[in-house]
């Protein structure tokens, strides 16, 4: 158990290192690249340009944490092998399988970490990233309504307004149309106003004026009141622009995007590739972990050394050309948004199964 923490340990040091290395690297180029123009435009104060910064630590974090558990994974293996630690624990009684575990337990663990962070963290951070750029940086409003978000369907209704005070909870020109089978008006509803009632989650509408139709489609009568209290299916806190994208929501958020698309008949195919791609993706740190157990097989004295760590990121980067690859399709439609976010992992991680094997038997 000892040996265990101790290989533990080395693969987690390397991965802290990689990923300090490359959230280095990112913060120092598109430093450089967006003082050429962004900032010199803008003109932010150095606190913005900081907060700008410290809250896409989180997602720059989960989109390198696979290339981090690959190049830790092989490094911490090759330097065991190196210093003859590999044999010495071998010579113990130890197989290379047993050597190379704390990899996978090390992978498994950043994969539900980065999971974590994906579903709790980055929603959040994202959103402060988005408002301090759209908002305090570029200067845009800090309410605009969302794409789309006028018009809502829900079941044989439709819901439609035309405009939103988030200060007030307030719609204007508010209209309810309730349709019948053959798609001909039942009853038209308009009010002026219509003020968000927090304890009841309901509304409560002002000047309304109601039309109601005959099966032909004439108009029967007309009846106005000065208010009245009904349910609409719209929340005030999902009015607001999103600025964020798909990859930046949670879970939840996406499986509610992905319902609230499906009742008013948009296509949501895209939206659940992404869902689906959100928690394939940080495991991508487990599998490519399993490509470092690989050199536990052999002693890395020889010169197939500097090969083998090539194979081994070569195979890694194919993750990403694999992935991209897929969720292209699966934004299509050629492919299930399953398939699309999984086929990735499930490809690297034979590849890395048989690379183990073939390492073993020779």
């Amino acid at each position: 158990m000892r040996i265990f923490f101790y290989v533990l340990r080395d693969y987690m040091r390397f991965v802290a290192g990689a990923l300090i290395l490359s959230l280095f690297l990112f913060v120092l180029f598109d430093f450089i690249h967006k003082t050429t123009k962004y900032f010199a435009r803008y003109k932010p104060s150095p606190e913005l340009v900081f907060q700008y910064y410290w809250f896409q630590v989180p997602a720059h974090l989960i989109q390198a944490l696979p290339i981090a558990s690959l190049l830790a994974s092989v490094i911490a293996m090759v330097l065991l092998a190196r210093t003859n630690e590999v044999t010495a624990m071998r010579a113990a009684g130890m197989g290379p399988v047993a050597v190379g575990a704390p990899l996978a337990v090390g992978g498994l663990i950043l994969g539900v970490l980065g999971l974590l962070i994906s579903e709790f963290v980055l929603p959040k951070t994202s959103a402060k990233v988005h408002f301090i750029q759209s908002v305090k940086i570029e200067g845009e409003a800090s309410s605009e309504i969302a794409q789309g978000a006028r018009w809502i369907r829900n079941g044989a209704s439709l819901f439609n307004f035309g405009d939103f005070d988030p200060i007030g909870q307030t719609l204007t020109r508010v209209k309810v149309v309730d349709m019948q089978p053959n798609f001909r008006p039942e009853k038209i509803l308009e009010a002026k106003s219509a003020i968000y009632l927090a304890p009841s989650k309901s509304w409560r509408l002002s000047d309304v004026k109601t039309t109601f139709f005959q099966d032909s489609g004439m108009v029967e009568y007309v009846d106005s009141k000065s208010s009245i209290e009904m349910s609409l299916p719209i929340e005030p806190s999902k009015l607001e622009k999103e600025r964020r994208s798909d990859s930046e929501l949670s879970v939840r958020e996406l499986k509610e995007r992905v319902r609230r698309g499906e009742r008013s008949g948009a296509d949501t195919v895209t939206t659940k590739v992404d869902l689906h791609t959100k928690v394939a993706y940080p495991f991508a740190a487990f599998v490519v972990a399993l490509i470092g157990i690989k050199f536990g097989y052999r002693s890395e004295r020889t010169t197939e050394t500097a090969k083998g760590i090539l194979l081994a990121l070569a195979i890694g980067m194919s993750y990403w050309l694999i992935l991209n690859a897929m969720t292209a399709l699966g934004k299509r439609g050629d492919v299930s948004p399953a398939m699309a976010a999984w086929t990735a992992n499930i490809v690297i991680g034979v590849i890395a199964g048989v690379e183990v094997w073939r390492a073993r038997k020779g």
